[in-house]
């Protein structure tokens, strides 16, 4: 019998959010509307410490898109399949849960990028701040289509592209995917697609296999010999980071490029993430992560809301003429991170659940299944 929850990956999916923010901590630099001179990632808080977050934490999204995708194959892609769940009640199920925190961001983080242009003369990190670009942002397609530019609050980025993989896999599911490695031919598919719009095909790459992970799990779960695979696997998925961090600790040029270094997303959504979340799963004991869980809970809203803080630091910052060195010490992001976690919690449990439960049973399709 299957668990109804894995609270292993709910802490990894709150850890990789967290992760997000010391990448974005370099947004402190501009936060006048112009970025420092002479700004250097090593004066950013504790960076001996955190150097593989503040130089590769933008791969923490690509946790998510596997993380998303072995969810949605394990509790929907049967269901889908089976007609059980029809198109209508999905989208009602995953619009409830995104929809409602992302619309109050859009309107506050587009109310201040106005204020900041009118005390700065330009916008906050992210220059596509018009109305074609809000009108995406509020159907949430705004990363739909090749080399989009981010908006207003930036990294929503991935949430729209959420939508769209959310789409894909229904349609999918409706004509008969299965988790396994069929899912893999798709995410081989987007390989061309790392040298068009990488954000498309880390989306895809990653979602993919996390329905290839689902189908291994259900394959080896059973095995008499499970303890000891997810005992390999797991060993093989720290080895990976081990290896992984040391080579960003030692500037290795096999990871120069960033974003757009296709040999490394490769190796990292194709087996690093895929074996971690599959590692995670065999080796799932519920009372292990059970305190750690709540991560994954508040993790959409720390994750969106990270942004809005740091438009409101620097408004704040303008008024009262604060350097961007103020915000380079280890005490400032500790409250930071406080007060995320807080404002998560508190959104997660005051907004986002009443809004979802209401949104969930309201309409014809409330008596549908989840």
């Amino acid at each position: 019998m299957e668990p109804k929850r894995l609270t292993s990956l709910d802490a990894l999916r709150g850890i990789a959010a967290l992760s997000i923010v010391f990448w974005h901590w370099q947004h402190f630099f501009a936060i006048d509307g112009d970025w420092m001179e002479g700004w250097s990632r090593d004066q950013q808080p504790l960076y001996a410490f955190f150097k593989p977050l503040y130089v590769q934490g933008w791969a923490a999204v690509d946790l998510f898109f596997v993380l998303s995708g072995f969810v949605f194959f394990w509790l929907y892609g049967d269901a889908i399949r089976d007609g059980a769940i029809r198109a209508g009640r999905f989208a009602q199920l995953r619009l409830s849960r995104l929809y409602p925190l992302h619309f109050v961001l859009l309107v506050a983080v587009a109310a201040m990028q106005y204020a900041f242009f009118q005390q700065n003369g330009g916008f906050f990190i992210y220059d596509a701040n018009d109305a074609p670009h809000f009108a995406a942002q509020l159907f949430l397609v705004q990363n739909w289509y090749p080399l989009a530019p981010q908006s207003f609050d930036g990294p929503a980025w991935s949430v729209s592209l959420e939508c769209l993989l959310y789409a894909v896999f229904f349609l999918a599911c409706r004509v008969g995917l299965r988790a396994g490695w069929r899912a893999g031919l798709l995410a081989l598919a987007a390989v061309p697609l790392l040298f068009v719009d990488e954000h498309i095909a880390r989306g895809v790459i990653g979602f993919f296999m996390g329905g290839v992970m689902v189908g291994a799990w259900r394959l080896l779960r059973g095995r008499p010999d499970a303890r000891a695979i997810g005992r390999v696997l797991g060993v093989a998925a720290v080895a990976g980071w081990a290896a992984l961090f040391a080579m960003l600790y030692l500037d290795s040029p096999l990871l120069v490029g960033g974003e757009g270094n296709a040999g490394f997303l490769i190796a990292y959504d194709f087996a690093l993430c895929p074996v971690t979340v599959l590692a995670l799963a065999m080796n799932e004991r519920g009372e292990r992560w059970r305190g750690f869980a709540f991560l994954g809970d508040i993790s959409y809203a720390t994750y969106m809301l990270h942004f809005p803080m740091q438009l409101a630091l620097a408004l704040i910052a303008g008024e009262m003429d604060w350097s961007p060195l103020v915000f380079m010490h280890a005490w400032v992001m500790g409250a930071f991170y406080v007060v995320l976690i807080g404002l998560g919690a508190l959104s997660y449990n005051v907004f986002e659940r009443p809004m979802q439960r209401l949104l969930r049973d309201a309409g014809p399709l409330a008596k549908t299944p989840a």
